[in-house]
């Protein structure tokens, strides 16, 4: 689904399809890096930088946390 700015379309409206269409986080980084691609103006281009940059360090946390309530099981070995 490619969303394109219309003249008519409200900055909240902007900021509402951009956070809420795409639910998944890893989908929201998959937009943001395409939007990255097709842009050509320097300070648009940093502002997109500094959002997926935003992104990217949300999923991280959230795969250390991940790793983190996992207990560690020990090894299933048989006996020697």
């Amino acid at each position: 689904m490619e969303r394109q700015k219309g003249p008519t379309q409200s900055p909240l409206c902007s900021l509402i399809s951009y956070y809420v269409v795409p639910r998944r986080l890893e989908d929201r980084i998959r937009a943001l890096s395409n939007r990255a691609l097709s842009i050509t103006e320097p300070e648009e281009l940093s502002k997109v930088h500094n959002q997926l940059r935003a992104l990217l360090r949300e999923h991280m946390d959230r795969l250390r946390k991940l790793v983190a309530t996992n207990e560690a099981r020990p090894e299933r070995r048989h006996p020697q």
